[in-house]
């Protein structure tokens, strides 16, 4: 008989805080629950175990993610912990996972007397199954096609789209606007040139203002582009 009791207390070390320590403590973490189950409804699920009895150690459900009851025994963690004795750390943010293979993630937070022994656990699982779905779905709706480097601005107002054409050029040449040198201005004409802003017949009075320079100078700047590039240096716009 004495061997009996000393092999149970051996197994069940837990008793080392009051009853109604326990009871408080337990009380306050089902009311806990109930809120962070509400908050993240329908997709969470908190539960509290008491391991003075490991084989019933659930002792509150908030939330029906897994399918589990009150009296169900503990989890392949908290035996495997309770074995080694090993309580000294929590676990958050991990992956877990239902027996139909449905992936989740948990925290395991242990009650701890003053003692440091583990008398029982907070655990929140998130089911995440509908995240990794929309997180797949949204891959795929947002992916492109591979090597595309075709860009575009989608406006009506052509003063915008030369203004973004500008932008992009300027960003190409690798310059600002106030210290380019005069080569730096033409070959940014250049690049403008190559995107077909100069097509628009507004653009050169828009591009001079920008870029705080005469109209007779863009289309200096053109002519002298073009012929650097092997065209006839006529200026069409």
């Amino acid at each position: 008989m004495e061997a009996t009791r000393e092999l149970d207390a051996s197994m069940n070390p837990y008793q080392s805080i009051s009853t109604v320590d326990r009871a408080a403590t337990f009380a306050l973490l089902k009311q806990l629950s109930v809120g962070i189950a509400r908050l993240f409804a329908p997709h969470c699920e908190v539960v509290i175990h008491d391991f003075s009895d490991l084989e019933c150690s659930i002792i509150h459900i908030e939330g029906d993610i897994s399918g589990r009851q009150v009296g169900g025994g503990a989890t392949d963690l908290l035996l495997t912990e309770a074995r080694n004795g090993n309580f000294a750390r929590d676990f958050h943010n991990y992956q877990t996972s239902l027996p139909n293979g449905r992936k989740m993630k948990s925290c395991t937070m242990f009650l701890r007397d003053e003692g440091g022994a583990a008398y029982g656990a907070l655990c929140i699982n998130l089911d995440v199954g509908i995240f990794e779905t929309a997180h797949r779905i949204l891959g795929e709706f947002l992916a492109l096609d591979a090597g595309a480097e075709v860009s575009e601005t989608l406006s009506d107002d052509i003063q915008s789209t030369i203004h973004s054409i500008l932008r992009e050029a300027v960003n190409d040449v690798g310059a600002e606007l106030p210290i380019m040198s005069k080569e730096d201005k033409i070959e940014l004409i250049a690049r403008l040139d190559e995107k077909g802003a100069f097509q628009v017949k507004r653009a050169v009075p828009l591009i001079a203002e920008e870029l705080g320079l005469s109209r007779s100078t863009i289309y200096n700047y053109l002519t002298e582009a073009r012929e650097k590039s092997g065209g006839d240096g006529h200026v069409g716009a």
